[in-house]
């Protein structure tokens, strides 16, 4: 699973499209080495946001023992000078962040903590390398400062850190069956680099003799005399973490906020001093109902503790996600009426928290419903008072969450009541981060939050007209998002402003990628079916738009720079570019493609999006297209080990899923099975149809309302990767061939689920694309009004501008034109709902 962290590094570069970080815009805080003269001998490179220095002829091993240097922005320049005059002599590899700007981008508090601090990392060629390099690196950056790399083994006291890795791109599959950086055990076989926030030995490695005194400080290291023992950790940062702990003499149970030395720098501080910035703003607050008390500031080894009062509630965002009306609970008029009573109760209690902290004279100027504690009794307490600043200030910074943070140039006071505007609407529309993408956002999503909870114009929060004015002013001539409308009959105007955006966010003068989509895409390639080229030009073509020749060159030059280890996955693979080759007539390079992934070797992993049910689904389509026997035996083989792997829980090189659903579940399997029954007309493969069709059913849950989702883990799921439509869909493919009253009543109670009124996102695999697209499928006359409304609802979400029109994709952070995620999905989807006759083969690549 990713970190929660690592789609924001890609959000630096762009702020209308995720982007890889190595485009942002720096050239103005470039280190000189980045473009100097180098000594003969030695070569540049680029590597996203590191410069790579090598020297010719010198050949490092696969793997080995790295030296990393951290460093703080005041200090880095000069760390990098002395660092590469050492390393420049010797003639060791190295690379660096090539910038100020990279630098502080990759030390910010919300970027991920395993490669955090990371400076300068060097490439010793051998352990006595290692032990001469330290000998004379240590002393060189002696006493200067640098956060410590939580990865790492750190070298004496300062920014000196160890850790062995990979030296070379090496890969192997992890437990889910995904490509991972790699190691080499000594017998040879591939094993996952594990990069985490600890610091880890490889369990066949013995450490040399010159770490050992550090290894021994690193085991006397302890918090002993820290008055608190830690019970759980509730979150963590790049600048530390808060945790729940107790009193070790009292037993009192308390928060604690942590924060490390010269680590989560912002524009002016770091952890330490943004904690010791807390206390004084609650030390100005004592003896308000609406923060914590404070019980002490402490330091424990080098890190720095603030003790604070453990208040019994969750965070409002947890309160709404609990409470929030959605398919799968009340959402009748009466239950609407009282979440909006209980909505306005909260909210008025905040508004007076903030007026009493504004009385004291500071802004609280970080309000998001993560930050406000509800408590039993509905009262509130806001926490994590980091930016507080005093209400005088006139400093103007942007400061908050995505979708909560006033524009530049606003007051502290105005800033804080727009917080309060923003959390208001998140509770009853939780999609707030959308308002980011056009100044006419706020008042649309507002007036939809108005309508669906009845509220008349003077109920809840204003947002201040100082700030309205300000988002206004900036709508200039562009297209009004609230002017959008997706019904049919404007459904040929929607194509067109879709296909629009496309072609004029389309980049083929780039290799990582043709389209903007998913931050995903810089890890699995811009070629894939589900965030890369391949998907968008699918769903063109199926939509019947032109497909320019320059696109299709692209796909195939992609694919041909394609990592072979990466090259199985019907979406998230080489083998979806090779079914819309197929699609697209340019058979023989489709063939070429597939032969790759053949030596590659087949998938561990069981579904339709990345594993095996996809590759056979594939080999159906190339023998009904062919009539090759060859394929259809290879598709007929997979298919007998997905149903020993369903029968009997295990099958040779095959795991089994974690979670139900079409994309990821046993569903993919089972409409590979009902595909083999409608070529052969063999009863076997129904019959395993109905039993993979089992497997995901037991893995979904009847809700209060009657309806039917998947579970996962504490998420009730309807939507088409992980969710009951994607299962329903499947099973009404079944029911075409069988009579199944059990499998009859599961798409029955699923089908209401694809008609939510609210769906965060737009997307097609995760979103209200999808389940527009099901509801066509599995829903009934009675039915015609909710997908109506469903479709039209999409304008929620809707981002003209000038070239087209767009729709954001994953967390609502950045636009996507993508297949799974952004515009290319919803194309597809409405195009199966207006033209493709709500078919099931006019959504999918294998029909």
């Amino acid at each position: 699973m990713a970190d929660v962290h690592e789609p924001l590094v890609y959000c630096a570069a762009d702020r209308d499209f995720f982007e890889t970080p190595g485009r942002i815009h720096d050239e103005d805080s470039r280190y000189p080495l980045a473009s100097a003269a180098l000594p003969e001998g030695w070569r540049r490179g680029e590597r996203g946001l590191w410069t790579v220095l090598r020297p010719e002829g010198v050949r490092l091993p696969e793997q080995g023992w790295k030296i990393h240097l951290s460093a703080t922005p005041r200090v880095a320049g000069l760390l990098l000078d002395r660092a590469s005059g050492i390393l420049l002599r010797r003639r060791v590899p190295f690379k660096f962040l090539r910038s100020d700007t990279a630098l502080r981008l990759m030390s910010d508090k919300n970027m991920s903590r395993g490669s955090s601090g990371k400076f300068v990392t060097v490439y010793p060629a051998r352990e006595a390398e290692l032990e001469e390099l330290l000998g004379e690196l240590v002393p060189a950056v002696d006493g200067m400062p640098g956060p410590y790399i939580l990865s790492d083994l750190r070298i004496g006291s300062g920014p000196v850190h160890v850790r062995y890795g990979a030296f070379v791109d090496l890969w192997c599959a992890n437990e889910e069956g995904l490509p991972v950086p790699a190691l080499r055990e000594p017998a040879g076989e591939l094993v996952p680099d594990v990069r985490s926030p600890v610091f880890r030995l490889p369990e066949w490695l013995s450490p040399p003799p010159v770490l050992e005194p550090d290894l021994a400080a690193r085991r006397a290291a302890s918090f002993a005399g820290f008055p608190y023992r830690i019970v759980n950790a509730l979150h963590f940062t790049n600048a530390g973490g808060i945790y729940v702990a107790r009193h070790r003499e009292s037993g009192r149970q308390v928060v604690l906020r942590e924060a490390r030395p010269f680590a989560g720098i912002d524009t002016a501080a770091d952890g330490v001093e943004r904690l010791h910035r807390e206390y004084r703003a609650l030390m100005t607050l004592r003896g308000l109902s609406c923060v914590p008390e404070i019980y002490g500031l402490h330091t424990a080894w080098e890190h720095h503790f603030l003790a604070e009062q453990y208040v019994e509630g969750v965070t409002l965002f947890d309160e709404v996600v609990n409470r929030y009306p959605v398919v799968g609970r009340d959402t009748g008029e009466e239950a609407l009426r009282s979440y909006a009573a209980w909505v306005t109760t909260v909210i008025d209690n905040l508004t007076r928290a903030l007026d009493a902290i504004h009385e004291r004279g500071l802004c609280f100027r970080d309000v998001h419903p993560r930050n406000v504690i509800v408590r039993p009794d509905d009262s509130v307490v806001l926490v994590d008072f980091e930016f507080a600043s005093d209400i005088e200030s006139a400093d103007g910074l942007r400061i908050g969450a995505r979708g909560f943070s006033a524009p530049a140039g606003t007051t502290p006071l105005d800033a804080d009541a727009y917080a309060l505007w923003a959390t208001w609407l998140f509770a009853l529309m939780p999609m707030v981060e959308a308002t980011a993408f056009g100044p006419d956002k706020p008042a649309q999503l507002e007036a939809a939050a108005r309508e669906r909870f009845g509220l008349t114009p003077d109920q809840g929060p204003r947002r201040p007209e100082a700030v309205a004015a300000r988002q206004q002013a900036a709508i200039g001539a562009a297209p009004s998002a609230s002017a959008v409308d997706f019904g049919p009959a404007e459904w040929p105007e929607t194509r067109e402003g879709l296909i629009a955006g496309i072609h004029a966010s389309a980049t083929p003068e780039r290799d990582d990628r043709l389209f903007p989509g998913d931050w995903r895409l810089f890890q699995t390639g811009g070629h894939t079916l589900a965030h890369g080229a391949a998907g968008v030009v699918f769903a063109l073509h199926r939509a019947g738009a032109a497909v320019p020749g320059e696109y299709v060159d692209w796909l195939v030059a992609a694919a041909g720079r394609a990592r072979t280890e990466s090259a199985y996955g019907l979406y998230d693979g080489l083998l979806g570019v090779a079914v819309v080759l197929d699609e697209l007539g340019r058979h023989e390079e489709a063939a070429e493609i597939r032969a790759r992934v053949t030596e590659a070797g087949e998938p561990v992993r069981a579904g339709f999006y990345g594993g095996q049910a996809g590759v056979a689904l594939s080999l159906c389509r190339v023998a009904s297209r062919t009539g090759d026997p060859a394929p259809l035996e290879q598709a007929a083989r997979i298919a007998d080990r997905l149903s020993a792997l369903v029968r009997d829980g295990s099958a040779e090189g095959l795991r089994m899923p974690t979670f139900a659903g079409l994309m990821y579940g046993l569903s993919g399997p089972a409409l590979l099975h009902i595909r083999l029954y409608g070529m052969t007309g063999e009863q076997r493969y129904l019959t395993a149809a109905r039993e993979a069709l089992q497997w995901d059913f037991e893995r979904c849950v009847t809700m209060a309302d009657g309806t039917i989702q998947a579970k996962q883990g504490h998420r009730h799921l309807p939507y088409i990767d992980e969710g009951s439509a994607g299962i329903a869909l499947v099973a009404r493919e079944y029911l075409a061939h069988a009579e199944d009253p059990d499998a009859a009543a599961f798409v029955a109670a699923a089908t209401p689920c694809c008609a939510s009124p609210y769906v965060r996102e737009p997307g097609l695999h995760r979103g209200r694309a999808g389940l527009v697209a099901a509801l066509s499928m599995l829903g009934g006359a009675q039915d015609e009004a909710a997908l109506l409304t469903s479709i039209r609802n999409l304008s929620w979400h809707a981002v003209p501008k000038d070239d087209g029109l767009y729709l954001p994709g994953s967390g609502l952070q950045r636009l996507s034109v993508d297949l799974a995620t952004g515009s290319a999905g919803v194309l597809l989807a409405l195009h199966t709902v207006f033209e493709g006759k709500g078919a099931l083969d006019a959504l999918l690549p294998v029909s």
